[in-house]
Protein backbone atom coordinates (compact mmCIF):
# COMPACT_ATOMS: atom_id res chain seq x y z
CA UNK A 1 0.00 0.00 0.00
CA UNK A 2 2.43 2.61 -1.23
CA UNK A 3 2.01 6.19 -0.20
CA UNK A 4 0.88 5.66 3.39
CA UNK A 5 2.06 8.64 5.44
CA UNK A 6 5.27 7.72 7.17
CA UNK A 7 4.82 10.30 9.92
CA UNK A 8 1.69 8.59 11.17
CA UNK A 9 3.54 5.27 11.24
CA UNK A 10 6.48 6.51 13.25
CA UNK A 11 6.36 6.68 17.05
CA UNK A 12 6.05 10.16 18.46
CA UNK A 13 9.11 11.92 19.82
CA UNK A 14 9.85 10.65 23.29
CA UNK A 15 8.30 7.25 22.66
CA UNK A 16 9.81 4.30 24.41
CA UNK A 17 13.02 2.67 23.30
CA UNK A 18 11.07 -0.52 22.54
CA UNK A 19 8.56 1.31 20.35
CA UNK A 20 11.39 2.78 18.29
CA UNK A 21 12.97 -0.67 17.98
CA UNK A 22 9.75 -2.29 16.80
CA UNK A 23 9.12 0.53 14.34
CA UNK A 24 12.47 -0.23 12.76
CA UNK A 25 11.36 -3.87 12.40
CA UNK A 26 7.99 -2.74 11.03
CA UNK A 27 9.82 -0.81 8.31
CA UNK A 28 12.21 -3.69 7.59
CA UNK A 29 9.38 -6.17 6.88
CA UNK A 30 7.61 -3.73 4.57
CA UNK A 31 4.75 -3.00 6.94
CA UNK A 32 4.14 0.38 5.27
CA UNK A 33 3.22 -1.42 2.06
CA UNK A 34 0.40 -3.47 3.64
CA UNK A 35 -2.86 -1.92 4.77
CA UNK A 36 -3.36 -4.81 7.19
CA UNK A 37 0.04 -4.34 8.86
CA UNK A 38 -0.34 -0.58 8.76
CA UNK A 39 -3.71 -0.64 10.55
CA UNK A 40 -2.41 -2.92 13.28
CA UNK A 41 0.72 -0.81 13.72
CA UNK A 42 -1.54 2.17 14.28
CA UNK A 43 -3.19 0.23 17.08
CA UNK A 44 0.23 -0.47 18.60
CA UNK A 45 0.92 3.26 18.59
CA UNK A 46 -2.50 4.05 20.02
CA UNK A 47 -2.35 1.52 22.86
CA UNK A 48 1.33 1.79 23.74
CA UNK A 49 3.19 -0.85 25.71
CA UNK A 50 1.90 -1.76 29.16
CA UNK A 51 3.41 -0.93 32.54
CA UNK A 52 3.06 -2.26 36.08
CA UNK A 53 0.41 0.28 37.09
CA UNK A 54 -2.08 -1.26 34.66
CA UNK A 55 -4.41 -3.73 36.38
CA UNK A 56 -3.98 -6.43 33.73
CA UNK A 57 -0.19 -6.17 33.83
CA UNK A 58 0.77 -5.53 37.44
CA UNK A 59 1.74 -9.17 38.01
CA UNK A 60 3.51 -9.61 34.67
CA UNK A 61 6.45 -7.21 34.27
CA UNK A 62 7.28 -6.48 30.64
CA UNK A 63 10.29 -4.26 31.39
CA UNK A 64 12.73 -7.22 31.01
CA UNK A 65 11.39 -7.72 27.48
CA UNK A 66 11.12 -4.09 26.41
CA UNK A 67 14.64 -3.22 27.57
CA UNK A 68 16.23 -5.35 24.84
CA UNK A 69 17.59 -4.48 21.42
CA UNK A 70 15.35 -6.21 18.86
CA UNK A 71 16.60 -7.60 15.57
CA UNK A 72 15.25 -9.44 12.57
CA UNK A 73 17.08 -12.79 12.58
CA UNK A 74 19.64 -13.67 9.99
CA UNK A 75 18.77 -16.65 7.86
CA UNK A 76 19.55 -19.90 9.67
CA UNK A 77 20.21 -23.31 8.21
CA UNK A 78 18.67 -26.24 10.05
CA UNK A 79 19.98 -29.68 9.17
CA UNK A 80 17.89 -32.82 8.94
CA UNK A 81 19.53 -34.10 12.14
CA UNK A 82 18.64 -30.92 14.07
CA UNK A 83 15.11 -31.05 12.71
CA UNK A 84 14.76 -34.65 13.83
CA UNK A 85 15.99 -33.75 17.33
CA UNK A 86 13.37 -31.02 17.88
CA UNK A 87 10.37 -32.22 15.84
CA UNK A 88 7.60 -34.28 17.39
CA UNK A 89 7.87 -37.96 16.36
CA UNK A 90 4.33 -37.99 15.00
CA UNK A 91 2.71 -38.88 11.71
CA UNK A 92 1.47 -35.44 10.65
CA UNK A 93 1.33 -32.92 7.86
CA UNK A 94 4.33 -30.85 8.96
CA UNK A 95 5.05 -27.21 8.14
CA UNK A 96 8.31 -25.75 9.47
CA UNK A 97 9.09 -22.11 10.25
CA UNK A 98 12.59 -20.93 11.12
CA UNK A 99 12.78 -17.54 12.83
CA UNK A 100 9.32 -16.68 11.55
CA UNK A 101 9.94 -17.62 7.91
CA UNK A 102 8.48 -20.62 6.14
CA UNK A 103 10.98 -23.36 5.23
CA UNK A 104 9.71 -25.17 2.15
CA UNK A 105 12.63 -27.61 2.08
CA UNK A 106 11.89 -28.87 5.63
CA UNK A 107 8.11 -28.94 5.22
CA UNK A 108 5.81 -31.57 3.77
CA UNK A 109 4.42 -30.86 0.33
CA UNK A 110 1.40 -33.08 0.98
CA UNK A 111 -1.08 -31.54 3.43
CA UNK A 112 -3.96 -33.90 2.69
CA UNK A 113 -7.37 -32.22 2.72
CA UNK A 114 -5.99 -29.08 4.37
CA UNK A 115 -6.02 -26.26 1.82
CA UNK A 116 -3.17 -23.89 2.65
CA UNK A 117 -2.28 -20.56 1.11
CA UNK A 118 -0.25 -17.58 2.13
CA UNK A 119 -2.17 -14.80 3.85
CA UNK A 120 -2.27 -12.46 0.88
CA UNK A 121 -3.53 -8.87 1.20
CA UNK A 122 -6.93 -10.05 -0.08
CA UNK A 123 -7.06 -12.80 2.57
CA UNK A 124 -5.98 -10.37 5.29
CA UNK A 125 -8.96 -8.15 4.56
CA UNK A 126 -11.29 -11.04 5.48
CA UNK A 127 -9.66 -11.92 8.80
CA UNK A 128 -11.97 -11.65 11.81
CA UNK A 129 -11.70 -8.81 14.29
CA UNK A 130 -9.98 -9.65 17.56
CA UNK A 131 -12.31 -10.88 20.29
CA UNK A 132 -10.18 -9.01 22.81
CA UNK A 133 -7.79 -6.35 21.63
CA UNK A 134 -4.37 -5.95 23.25
CA UNK A 135 -1.10 -4.40 22.12
CA UNK A 136 0.98 -7.55 21.59
CA UNK A 137 -1.77 -9.03 19.43
CA UNK A 138 -1.51 -5.98 17.16
CA UNK A 139 2.28 -6.12 17.25
CA UNK A 140 2.25 -9.67 15.91
CA UNK A 141 -0.31 -8.77 13.24
CA UNK A 142 1.90 -5.89 12.08
CA UNK A 143 5.19 -7.85 12.00
CA UNK A 144 4.24 -11.38 10.85
CA UNK A 145 5.52 -12.15 7.35
CA UNK A 146 4.66 -15.71 6.31
CA UNK A 147 1.13 -15.98 7.66
CA UNK A 148 -1.06 -18.82 6.44
CA UNK A 149 -4.74 -19.25 5.64
CA UNK A 150 -5.69 -22.86 6.47
CA UNK A 151 -9.01 -24.32 5.32
CA UNK A 152 -10.65 -27.69 5.78
CA UNK A 153 -13.69 -27.82 3.53
CA UNK A 154 -17.16 -28.85 4.66
CA UNK A 155 -17.49 -32.52 5.51
CA UNK A 156 -13.77 -33.30 5.24
CA UNK A 157 -12.15 -35.49 7.90
CA UNK A 158 -8.40 -34.76 8.06
CA UNK A 159 -6.48 -38.04 8.14
CA UNK A 160 -3.57 -36.59 10.13
CA UNK A 161 -2.95 -33.53 12.33
CA UNK A 162 -1.54 -30.37 10.82
CA UNK A 163 1.75 -29.74 12.65
CA UNK A 164 3.13 -26.18 12.77
CA UNK A 165 6.74 -26.38 13.99
CA UNK A 166 8.46 -23.10 14.93
CA UNK A 167 12.22 -23.07 15.44
CA UNK A 168 13.77 -19.86 16.76
CA UNK A 169 17.40 -18.85 17.17
CA UNK A 170 18.98 -16.31 19.49
CA UNK A 171 22.09 -14.17 19.67
CA UNK A 172 25.28 -14.45 21.71
CA UNK A 173 24.71 -11.00 23.25
CA UNK A 174 22.03 -11.46 25.91
CA UNK A 175 20.64 -7.94 25.33
CA UNK A 176 20.21 -8.50 21.60
CA UNK A 177 17.01 -10.42 20.85
CA UNK A 178 15.85 -11.95 17.61
CA UNK A 179 12.13 -11.54 17.07
CA UNK A 180 9.80 -13.78 15.06
CA UNK A 181 6.05 -13.41 14.62
CA UNK A 182 3.59 -16.03 13.39
CA UNK A 183 0.03 -15.57 12.10
CA UNK A 184 -2.46 -18.29 11.15
CA UNK A 185 -6.15 -18.34 10.34
CA UNK A 186 -7.89 -21.72 10.41
CA UNK A 187 -11.35 -22.33 8.91
CA UNK A 188 -12.89 -25.69 9.81
CA UNK A 189 -16.09 -25.71 7.83
CA UNK A 190 -19.44 -27.36 8.52
CA UNK A 191 -19.14 -31.02 9.52
CA UNK A 192 -15.34 -31.13 9.12
CA UNK A 193 -12.88 -32.65 11.61
CA UNK A 194 -9.40 -31.16 12.14
CA UNK A 195 -6.51 -31.29 14.59
CA UNK A 196 -3.79 -28.61 14.68
CA UNK A 197 -0.58 -28.72 16.74
CA UNK A 198 1.45 -25.56 17.41
CA UNK A 199 4.97 -26.35 18.64
CA UNK A 200 7.59 -23.75 19.62
CA UNK A 201 11.23 -24.66 20.26
CA UNK A 202 14.57 -22.87 20.53
CA UNK A 203 17.73 -23.49 18.55
CA UNK A 204 20.09 -23.41 21.53
CA UNK A 205 19.79 -21.61 24.85
CA UNK A 206 20.08 -18.00 23.66
CA UNK A 207 17.06 -15.74 24.04
CA UNK A 208 14.56 -14.63 21.42
CA UNK A 209 11.09 -13.07 21.30
CA UNK A 210 8.19 -15.03 19.81
CA UNK A 211 4.87 -13.43 18.93
CA UNK A 212 2.11 -15.82 17.88
CA UNK A 213 -1.50 -15.46 16.81
CA UNK A 214 -3.93 -18.13 15.63
CA UNK A 215 -7.58 -17.48 14.84
CA UNK A 216 -9.99 -20.32 14.14
CA UNK A 217 -13.55 -20.31 12.84
CA UNK A 218 -15.22 -23.64 13.60
CA UNK A 219 -18.36 -24.25 11.57
CA UNK A 220 -21.63 -25.93 12.51
CA UNK A 221 -21.32 -29.57 13.60
CA UNK A 222 -17.53 -29.46 13.15
CA UNK A 223 -14.80 -30.95 15.36
CA UNK A 224 -11.60 -29.08 16.13
CA UNK A 225 -8.76 -30.08 18.47
CA UNK A 226 -5.88 -27.71 19.10
CA UNK A 227 -2.64 -28.40 20.98
CA UNK A 228 -0.08 -25.77 21.82
CA UNK A 229 3.38 -26.77 23.08
CA UNK A 230 5.67 -23.95 24.18
CA UNK A 231 9.08 -25.53 24.80
CA UNK A 232 11.39 -22.55 24.26
CA UNK A 233 14.61 -21.65 26.06
CA UNK A 234 14.60 -20.00 29.46
CA UNK A 235 16.17 -16.81 28.07
CA UNK A 236 13.26 -16.33 25.67
CA UNK A 237 9.96 -14.44 25.65
CA UNK A 238 6.68 -15.82 24.34
CA UNK A 239 3.57 -13.66 23.82
CA UNK A 240 0.55 -15.19 22.09
CA UNK A 241 -3.15 -14.58 21.56
CA UNK A 242 -5.44 -17.19 20.02
CA UNK A 243 -9.12 -16.70 19.12
CA UNK A 244 -11.74 -19.43 18.70
CA UNK A 245 -15.13 -18.61 17.12
CA UNK A 246 -17.49 -21.56 17.38
CA UNK A 247 -20.70 -22.25 15.46
CA UNK A 248 -23.66 -24.50 16.23
CA UNK A 249 -23.40 -28.09 17.55
CA UNK A 250 -19.60 -28.02 17.31
CA UNK A 251 -17.06 -29.80 19.50
CA UNK A 252 -13.88 -27.86 20.23
CA UNK A 253 -10.91 -28.47 22.53
CA UNK A 254 -7.81 -26.34 23.05
CA UNK A 255 -4.93 -27.62 25.19
CA UNK A 256 -1.92 -25.42 26.02
CA UNK A 257 1.23 -26.81 27.63
CA UNK A 258 3.36 -23.77 28.50
CA UNK A 259 6.61 -25.42 29.53
CA UNK A 260 9.33 -22.98 28.55
CA UNK A 261 10.44 -19.37 28.06
CA UNK A 262 11.51 -17.04 30.84
CA UNK A 263 8.47 -14.79 30.34
CA UNK A 264 5.24 -16.15 28.87
CA UNK A 265 1.91 -14.41 28.29
CA UNK A 266 -0.65 -16.65 26.61
CA UNK A 267 -4.22 -15.54 25.84
CA UNK A 268 -7.08 -17.69 24.59
CA UNK A 269 -10.30 -15.88 23.68
CA UNK A 270 -13.43 -17.65 22.46
CA UNK A 271 -17.01 -17.05 21.38
CA UNK A 272 -19.79 -19.62 21.38
CA UNK A 273 -22.00 -18.19 18.64
CA UNK A 274 -24.28 -21.17 17.98
CA UNK A 275 -26.47 -23.33 20.19
CA UNK A 276 -25.57 -26.83 21.30
CA UNK A 277 -21.77 -26.57 21.18
CA UNK A 278 -19.18 -27.95 23.59
CA UNK A 279 -15.90 -26.19 24.30
CA UNK A 280 -12.93 -27.28 26.43
CA UNK A 281 -10.03 -24.93 27.20
CA UNK A 282 -7.20 -26.43 29.24
CA UNK A 283 -3.70 -25.34 30.18
CA UNK A 284 -0.71 -26.57 32.16
CA UNK A 285 2.05 -24.20 33.32
CA UNK A 286 5.31 -25.12 35.00
CA UNK A 287 7.56 -22.07 35.57
CA UNK A 288 10.91 -22.80 37.24
CA UNK A 289 13.87 -20.77 38.54
CA UNK A 290 12.80 -17.10 38.16
CA UNK A 291 10.45 -17.59 35.19
CA UNK A 292 7.08 -15.88 34.92
CA UNK A 293 4.18 -17.64 33.17
CA UNK A 294 0.88 -15.85 32.63
CA UNK A 295 -2.16 -17.49 31.05
CA UNK A 296 -5.50 -15.76 30.38
CA UNK A 297 -8.83 -16.85 28.99
CA UNK A 298 -11.89 -14.93 27.93
CA UNK A 299 -15.05 -16.75 26.87
CA UNK A 300 -18.34 -15.37 25.59
CA UNK A 301 -21.40 -17.62 25.78
CA UNK A 302 -23.45 -15.75 23.17
CA UNK A 303 -26.01 -18.49 22.48
CA UNK A 304 -27.88 -20.87 24.73
CA UNK A 305 -27.65 -24.62 25.31
CA UNK A 306 -23.83 -24.63 25.19
CA UNK A 307 -21.38 -26.31 27.56
CA UNK A 308 -17.90 -25.07 28.37
CA UNK A 309 -15.32 -26.56 30.67
CA UNK A 310 -11.98 -25.01 31.56
CA UNK A 311 -9.24 -26.61 33.62
CA UNK A 312 -6.03 -24.68 34.25
CA UNK A 313 -3.31 -26.26 36.37
CA UNK A 314 -0.17 -24.49 37.50
CA UNK A 315 2.94 -25.98 39.10
CA UNK A 316 5.37 -23.33 40.39
CA UNK A 317 8.91 -24.16 41.48
CA UNK A 318 11.89 -22.25 42.89
CA UNK A 319 11.43 -18.45 42.76
CA UNK A 320 9.10 -18.60 39.77
CA UNK A 321 5.75 -16.85 39.47
CA UNK A 322 2.53 -17.78 37.70
CA UNK A 323 -0.56 -15.75 36.85
CA UNK A 324 -4.02 -16.94 35.86
CA UNK A 325 -6.88 -14.68 34.83
CA UNK A 326 -10.08 -16.14 33.40
CA UNK A 327 -13.43 -14.61 32.47
CA UNK A 328 -16.71 -16.23 31.41
CA UNK A 329 -19.38 -13.85 30.16
CA UNK A 330 -22.91 -15.14 29.53
CA UNK A 331 -25.08 -13.06 27.21
CA UNK A 332 -28.66 -12.11 28.04
CA UNK A 333 -30.37 -14.73 25.87
CA UNK A 334 -27.86 -17.57 26.41
CA UNK A 335 -30.24 -19.74 28.44
CA UNK A 336 -29.31 -23.25 29.58
CA UNK A 337 -25.63 -22.31 29.52
CA UNK A 338 -23.40 -24.66 31.51
CA UNK A 339 -19.97 -23.14 32.09
CA UNK A 340 -17.25 -24.22 34.48
CA UNK A 341 -13.77 -22.81 35.10
CA UNK A 342 -11.27 -24.33 37.54
CA UNK A 343 -7.75 -23.19 38.37
CA UNK A 344 -5.59 -25.44 40.59
CA UNK A 345 -2.15 -24.29 41.72
CA UNK A 346 0.65 -26.31 43.32
CA UNK A 347 3.58 -24.46 44.91
CA UNK A 348 6.77 -26.51 45.23
CA UNK A 349 8.95 -24.06 47.14
CA UNK A 350 8.54 -21.36 49.82
CA UNK A 351 9.42 -18.59 47.35
CA UNK A 352 7.08 -19.75 44.57
CA UNK A 353 4.17 -17.38 43.87
CA UNK A 354 0.84 -17.52 42.06
CA UNK A 355 -1.80 -14.85 41.43
CA UNK A 356 -5.20 -16.11 40.31
CA UNK A 357 -8.41 -14.34 39.33
CA UNK A 358 -11.30 -16.40 37.89
CA UNK A 359 -14.38 -14.30 37.05
CA UNK A 360 -18.01 -14.67 35.93
CA UNK A 361 -20.32 -12.08 34.38
CA UNK A 362 -23.84 -13.43 33.83
CA UNK A 363 -26.67 -11.52 32.13
CA UNK A 364 -29.00 -14.51 31.61
CA UNK A 365 -31.35 -16.49 33.82
CA UNK A 366 -31.61 -20.27 33.84
CA UNK A 367 -27.88 -20.94 33.57
CA UNK A 368 -25.42 -23.08 35.49
CA UNK A 369 -21.99 -21.51 35.84
CA UNK A 370 -19.23 -21.91 38.36
CA UNK A 371 -15.60 -21.03 38.94
CA UNK A 372 -13.03 -21.87 41.55
CA UNK A 373 -9.36 -21.68 42.39
CA UNK A 374 -7.14 -23.58 44.80
CA UNK A 375 -3.59 -22.84 45.91
CA UNK A 376 -1.61 -25.30 47.99
CA UNK A 377 1.73 -26.86 48.73
CA UNK A 378 2.77 -30.49 48.50
CA UNK A 379 1.10 -32.62 51.17
CA UNK A 380 3.68 -33.84 53.71
CA UNK A 381 1.42 -36.76 54.65
CA UNK A 382 1.36 -37.95 51.05
CA UNK A 383 5.14 -37.73 50.87
CA UNK A 384 5.49 -39.63 54.16
CA UNK A 385 3.07 -42.32 52.97
CA UNK A 386 5.06 -42.92 49.77
CA UNK A 387 8.48 -42.81 51.44
CA UNK A 388 7.31 -45.24 54.12
CA UNK A 389 6.79 -47.73 51.31
CA UNK A 390 10.39 -47.50 50.13
CA UNK A 391 9.97 -44.81 47.45
CA UNK A 392 12.80 -42.26 47.32
CA UNK A 393 12.10 -38.63 48.16
CA UNK A 394 12.58 -37.47 44.56
CA UNK A 395 10.40 -40.23 43.12
CA UNK A 396 7.69 -39.59 45.71
CA UNK A 397 7.71 -35.88 44.89
CA UNK A 398 7.46 -36.56 41.17
CA UNK A 399 4.62 -39.05 41.64
CA UNK A 400 2.56 -36.40 43.43
CA UNK A 401 3.32 -33.79 40.78
CA UNK A 402 2.45 -36.08 37.88
CA UNK A 403 -0.74 -37.11 39.63
CA UNK A 404 -1.62 -33.42 39.94
CA UNK A 405 -0.99 -32.90 36.21
CA UNK A 406 -2.55 -36.20 35.08
CA UNK A 407 -6.02 -34.82 34.39
CA UNK A 408 -4.48 -32.66 31.67
CA UNK A 409 -1.83 -35.01 30.30
CA UNK A 410 -4.32 -37.89 30.10
CA UNK A 411 -6.58 -35.69 27.98
CA UNK A 412 -3.95 -35.90 25.20
CA UNK A 413 -5.39 -38.60 22.96
CA UNK A 414 -2.19 -39.35 21.04
CA UNK A 415 0.06 -41.53 23.21
CA UNK A 416 3.30 -40.33 21.63
CA UNK A 417 2.36 -36.68 22.09
CA UNK A 418 1.41 -37.43 25.69
CA UNK A 419 4.82 -39.01 26.32
CA UNK A 420 6.60 -35.97 24.85
CA UNK A 421 4.73 -33.63 27.20
CA UNK A 422 5.39 -35.85 30.23
CA UNK A 423 9.10 -36.03 29.34
CA UNK A 424 9.23 -32.22 29.09
CA UNK A 425 7.62 -31.91 32.53
CA UNK A 426 10.08 -34.42 34.01
CA UNK A 427 13.05 -32.62 32.45
CA UNK A 428 12.04 -29.31 33.99
CA UNK A 429 11.38 -30.81 37.39
CA UNK A 430 14.56 -32.88 37.58
CA UNK A 431 17.13 -30.60 35.99
CA UNK A 432 20.45 -30.91 37.81
CA UNK A 433 19.32 -34.00 39.74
Amino acid sequence: MAGLPTKSNAPAAGSSHAMQQFYRLFESVGGEQSSHAYNHWQQVLRLGFPHAKMEDWKYTPVAPLLGNQFFAPEKQQVSADVLKSVALPLDTYRLVFIDGRFSAELSDTDTGDFEIEKLTPACQQTLPEAIQSEVFLHLTESLAQDGLNIRLAAGKQAEKPLYLLHISSGRANSREVNTAHHRYHVAVERGANAEVIEHYVSLGEAGHFTGARLTANIGDNADFTHYKLSFESQASYHFAHNDLVVGRDARVSSHSFLLGAGLTRNNTSAQLNGEGSNLNINSLLLPIDAEIADTRTYLEHNKGYCNSNQLHKVIVNDRAKAVFNGMIEVAKNAIKTDGKMTNNNLLLSPKAEVDTKPQLVIFADDVKCGHGATVGRMDDEQLFYLRARGISGLDARNMIIFAFAAELTEAIENETLREVVIARIAGRLNRGE
